[in-house]
């Protein structure tokens, strides 16, 4: 059972909301990454402020196939604790077959609004029940996931993908809000849905399409 926060909202298990770096517009982000816990954004310089506001968000077909050779719908699910709806899950992967060392992309629409701090800190939690005991490493991962996790409302969808580089790529509402290149990072955050010992195991059956008739 996921613990309530001190409003009685839920906090997720999860990978979730990242906005735009809260201090920088999509005008402002070409690409983000993320350094020594601190967000990082950079300047787009061959594109005006107008056109970059303008940018057409992507659907997750998009976002996937700028990554995924032969991007397919692995499986989807819908993770609810008792009577609350939190998000609905669907995962990409080449051909339809996730594999973990090749790209794929884990796309959740919100059901509910959440905090961005409570998803940072619930998802170091969950990293640390699954096994990750490094707990230097999952005080960075929390910093680096508080600088770019935004407050999320109901309706609002965030993608997550992982390349062929290991590098973690996250886009809100179709558009692209930062990157974190440590490669432990993105195994770690993705095994929270993925992962044998996942908190959810009967949601990963249906991600990984085990359930299909």
């Amino acid at each position: 059972m996921k613990r309530l926060n001190q409003q009685g909202a839920l906090k997720p298990l999860m990978f979730a909301s990242l906005l735009s770096l809260s201090t920088f517009t999509s005008a402002d982000i070409n690409d983000a990454t993320v350094n020594d816990g601190k967000a990082v954004a950079t300047e787009t310089s061959s594109m005006s402020a107008n056109s970059a506001k303008n940018t057409t968000p992507l659907n997750l077909n998009q976002i996937a196939e700028r990554y995924i050779p032969e991007a397919e719908e692995v499986g989807e699910a819908r993770l609810k604790i008792m009577f609350w709806k939190i998000y609905d899950a669907k995962l990409v992967a080449s051909k339809g077959q996730w594999q973990a060392n090749s790209p794929f992309a884990l796309s959740l629409t919100y059901l509910r609004d959440f905090d961005g701090e409570d998803i940072a800190s619930r998802s170091v939690d969950e990293m640390r029940d699954i096994g990750y005991e490094d707990e230097v490493e999952l005080a960075k991962w929390y910093e680096q996931m508080r600088s770019v996790f935004p407050n999320v409302k109901e309706g609002e969808n965030i993608t997550g993908v992982l390349d062929t580089n290991k590098h973690t790529h996250f886009y809100y509402q179709g558009k692209l809000i930062g990157s974190i290149d440590d490669i432990s990072f993105g195994q770690s955050f993705f095994d929270i849905w993925l992962h044998k010992n996942t908190s959810e195991p009967e949601m990963r059956k249906q991600l990984l399409g085990m359930t299909k008739d």
